[in-house]
């Protein structure tokens, strides 16, 4: 079986011409995970609340809880920290004016209504208590997690805390974020506990029953709902800034916008919808890289003459201007003895991208006949 490498590598993708207030943002396709746009998305930046994705995802991933399980809430998942000194004490303490599900030490409370509480209602409380229900200590699930989350591919994320509490040596990236975000999409539970689907908390032994209201208003009516969005997560404290990771679909095609240092609430919204507008405005192109009956010729040894391999079909890919992938073409020739009948199956073409990953394929067959030299007869007989 033999190889023939040859052609060439087309040029990356344009970046999609967007204006973002954020220091950094990214926009990525959730299925491909091709990148339509970047400003700095390598940049590390104080995520806020938007750790919480990572919390879920490692939460329902990899710990996989019964969802149903009840959980007694411990002091120190609603401890707070005090006025002065607060560098002194854990970074998962809550602050006093943060956001908060309102536990209560020694409440009894299922699992599934703490991820509610900590995706849609952004509670520190609830994280915590999802963490220390999880490890051993609170430090233990972060340690675990930070393992984790370099195994899916994340190699400039930090994180001190289970919900993004400031610490300075609390930090991420936007890309790393839409990793993180890309992995969670792929759990149907994550999907529909960031939707704006109906969710009530039923009444424990210490809070009477109650509906967890989505605060992404992304997906909630008003100024900056988007018809087209899943969710996900919003972030602010005034070291991070407002962050926000958000996910909308159209026609099939789902997208990950990642913006982080927004100066106001309004601006990660408006920076979101502006990065979704842009690519969800974008025609798609179709590149033919070979047409119909283009040939391929392969010199073999022992012919009277060179083998030509004809596509009985053409090989091309649509695709969106962003997302024009960087392909390499290979011809293939299947190992075959001569002679070589004409439209016999010789070997096929393929697209790949850069990771290898084949695009489009197409089989190649004999234009005519091949015959061997006498000499080549000769040799076969002897041998």
């Amino acid at each position: 079986m033999r190889y023939l490498f040859f052609l060439w590598t087309l040029s990356l993708f344009g970046q999609l011409q967007v204006d973002v207030s954020a220091s950094s943002a990214i926009l990525m396709n959730a299925k491909t995970g091709a990148i339509l746009y970047e400003k700095n998305a390598h940049s590390r930046a104080y995520p806020a609340s938007i750790t919480k994705i990572a919390t879920a995802l490692y939460t329902l991933d990899e710990k996989q809880p019964k969802l149903d399980k009840l959980v007694t809430i411990s002091h120190d998942a609603v401890r707070l920290k005090p006025e002065k000194g607060k560098e002194k004490v854990p970074s998962h303490w809550n602050e006093i004016g943060g956001s908060s599900m309102n536990l209560v030490k020694g409440e009894t409370i299922s699992f599934e209504a703490l991820l509610y509480g900590m995706m849609r209602i952004s509670g520190n409380d609830a994280a915590n208590a999802i963490a220390e229900n999880l490890s051993p200590s609170i430090p233990d699930f972060i340690n675990e997690l930070n393992q984790y989350l370099a195994k899916i591919g994340c190699r400039n994320t930090n994180f001190c805390n289970p919900h993004g509490l400031h610490h300075q040596d609390h930090y991420t990236c936007a890309y790393d974020m839409c990793l993180i975000t890309q992995k969670a999409l792929q759990n149907p539970k994550f999907r529909h506990i960031i939707s704006n689907d109906f969710y009530q908390k039923m009444a424990t032994n210490k809070q009477a029953k109650c509906e967890i209201q989505q605060k992404n208003a992304l997906v909630r009516n008003g100024k900056y709902f988007y018809p087209h969005a899943l969710g996900v997560k919003t972030g602010y404290h005034s070291n991070a800034k407002y962050t926000l990771v958000g996910a909308a679909e159209r026609n099939g095609r789902e997208l990950i916008a990642v913006v982080l240092g927004c100066e106001t609430r309004d601006d990660r919204y408006k920076d979101a919808i502006k990065l979704f507008n842009a690519a969800f405005s974008e025609p798609e192109e179709t590149r033919i890289y070979f047409k119909q009956g283009h040939t391929f010729n392969h010199q073999l040894n022992g012919a009277k003459i060179a083998l030509i391999g004809v596509l009985q079909s053409e090989i091309s890919m649509t695709y969106f201007p962003s997302e024009e992938p960087a392909c390499k073409a290979f011809v293939h020739w299947d190992k075959t003895a001569l002679p070589i009948r004409k439209g016999q199956k010789v070997g096929f073409v393929k697209i790949t991208d850069a990771t290898g990953n084949v695009l489009q394929k197409g089989d190649l067959f004999a234009k005519e006949e091949v015959k061997p030299t006498f000499s080549h007869r000769v040799k076969n007989f002897f041998n």
